[in-house]
């Protein structure tokens, strides 16, 4: 196979993409549900690009299984339903679960299907049908064009998810680097479908170099970048798991006739909100609110604020931030925790970003959280 330079960057990449997935489902680092569905979109675009590549060259001329793998099953109405379900999965969104996502299928099917009984007349001419014959270029053009707006369904749907996601902002930036990514190659290859051959400085035929090198470059990124953030995904999750507090009775979260409160009996709402949050750890929640907090204390906002100033002589942010680094310190002071990220640590402790946790920390200890760990091993 003759390949020049770009061609040969393209290939090594897409190679790289299909070993990639195949890390994401075999190594258990990685192995955190929504990584699978990553990987399956992932291989299933590095693989069209790699038959795409062998197609441009002939190879489907000279054998038969590249011509019916290439051009006789339609890839793309299959390549994204797998990233969005892992949009879902990432955002923990309720459609995460549905058993009706399969229908999804039902276009990649259906062609497939008719691409078959095209493949028996014209291929083996084990049929003799007048429509297939008038009609199958007509079939092939169907598909195309509806693959097209199948997928930007999909992407669009997928902005939507993670934007109306409560995920931290760093795991929405995340994915939503993921999306520039998809919906960039969409656009790519529409630009392909529909721009008129004489408005590029190039042939018309050579655009599909803009595609394959998106490919490309998306794959290196997923390697080099996605590594890091897929391990932190895990650690997080794993982190979760480890430390998931029982299941609680309503009874644990609410000042019984028997309790002795050290506050006055108007103040036994402050009780009510310290068993919150060391009970069932809502601080660990990145969305928290005070208006939220209010609401399960059936107080107004403004008077819980007024209780935490006059309990503790803080403020609502600056109290949740004191259970947060405080619960980020156990976990950095504890053993059992050396082989996660302090990133992640942080993250589980209910902080949104690096940023926030490691300036709230600094500000709350005098040390960064590496300089804090640094210190527990020294000691």
């Amino acid at each position: 196979m003759n390949l020049n330079v770009l061609e040969i960057l393209v290939f090594v990449s897409l190679i790289q993409g299909l070993l990639f997935a195949v890390v994401l489902l075999t190594q258990k680092t990685f192995r955190v549900k929504a990584n699978k569905y990553l990987a399956y979109s992932t291989f299933l675009l590095s693989y069209i690009g790699v038959i795409e590549l062998l197609v441009a060259k002939d190879f489907d001329e000279k054998y038969y299984f590249i011509d019916y793998f290439g051009d006789d099953i339609p890839w793309l109405f299959l390549f994204y339903i797998p990233m969005l379900i892992y949009f879902l999965k990432s955002t923990k969104n309720s459609y995460a679960k549905s058993k009706k996502l399969w229908i999804l299928t039902v276009p990649f099917f259906f062609f497939w299907l008719l691409y078959t009984i095209i493949d028996i007349q014209l291929d083996f001419q084990l049929l003799e049908w007048d429509l297939i014959t008038n009609y199958y270029r007509l079939v092939y053009e169907t598909e195309f064009y509806t693959s097209i707006l199948f997928n930007t369904t999909l992407i669009t749907i997928s902005f939507f998810i993670i934007k109306r996601s409560a995920i931290s902002p760093d795991e929405k930036k995340w994915l939503k680097n993921i999306w520039a990514f998809n919906a960039g190659l969409l656009f790519i290859w529409v630009i392909n479908t529909f721009i008129p051959d004489n408005l590029y400085p190039i042939a018309h035929s050579d655009i599909t170099y803009p595609v394959w090198l998106g490919v490309s470059f998306y794959v290196y990124w997923l390697i080099f970048r996605g590594l890091l953030q897929l391990k932190l995904s895990q650690d997080k999750s794993e982190i979760h798991e480890l430390r998931k507090p029982p299941e609680l009775e309503p009874q644990d979260v609410s000042v019984t006739e028997n309790s002795k409160p050290s506050f006055e009996p108007q103040n036994n709402y402050f009780q009510e909100f310290t068993a919150l949050m060391t009970v069932q750890k809502l601080y660990r929640n990145p969305e928290l609110s005070r208006d939220l907090i209010a609401e399960k204390l059936n107080v107004s906002p403004g008077y819980l604020s007024q209780l935490i100033s006059a309990s503790v002589h803080s403020n609502f942010s600056s109290l949740i931030n004191d259970y947060r680094i405080s619960d980020a310190k156990q976990m950095l002071l504890d053993s059992d925790f050396d082989k996660y990220s302090i990133v992640a640590i942080g993250l589980e402790a209910g902080f949104k970003s690096k940023s926030t946790f490691y300036t709230a920390f600094k500000k709350h200890t005098g040390y960064t959280p590496n300089q804090f760990k640094a210190l527990k091993n020294e000691s």
